[in-house]
C-alpha cells in the first residue's frame, strides 16, 4: 500500500448522485473536503458536488482547491494530529497549514496563523510570513 497514491473522495456516480447507495450525509460535505484538500492523497472533487450542489458548495470547494494548491500541498504532505476526539480533530499538514474539524473548540497558536477559511464544523488556517 503507498498512502501517499491513495484517491480520496467524498462520493462518485457509484455511492452519491442518481443511485444514492451510499451518499456522503449532505450536512458533513464541505467538512469532508476540507479534510481531502488538506490532507496527503490525490483529492477526487465529485462533479455533482461541484456543479450542481449551488455556489455555495462551489465556492467553499474553489477555496479549499486553491488553499492546497498556493500552500503547495501534495500526496506526501506531513500531517502532525493535535488532537482527535469525538468532537474535535485538529492537525497541522506540512508546518503550512492548520486545521479543524468537529463542534469542539479549537484554534491554532493565535499571532501564527491567519484563517484562511471556514465553514460549518471546519475551519482552515495559514502560517502566517
Amino acid at each position: 500500500m503507498w498512502p501517499s497514491r491513495a484517491v480520496t473522495f467524498i462520493d462518485n456516480h457509484d455511492t452519491g448522485s442518481t443511485q444514492a447507495h451510499w451518499p456522503f450525509p449532505p450536512e458533513h460535505v464541505l467538512k469532508g473536503y476540507a479534510y481531502i484538500l488538506t490532507h496527503p492523497g490525490l483529492p477526487m472533487v465529485f462533479y455533482d458536488h461541484f456543479y450542481e450542489w449551488g455556489n455555495a458548495v462551489h465556492d467553499a470547494i474553489c477555496t479549499l482547491m486553491r488553499i492546497r494548491k498556493q500552500q503547495d500541498l501534495h500526496s506526501r504532505s506531513s500531517i502532525r494530529i493535535l488532537e482527535a476526539n469525538s468532537a474535535l480533530y485538529a492537525a497541522i499538514i506540512d508546518e503550512k497549514v492548520s486545521m479543524k474539524l468537529g463542534p469542539g473548540s479549537w484554534h491554532p497558536q493565535l499571532g501564527e496563523w491567519d484563517l484562511g477559511t471556514s465553514g460549518h464544523e471546519y475551519a482552515v488556517w495559514l502560517r502566517k510570513g
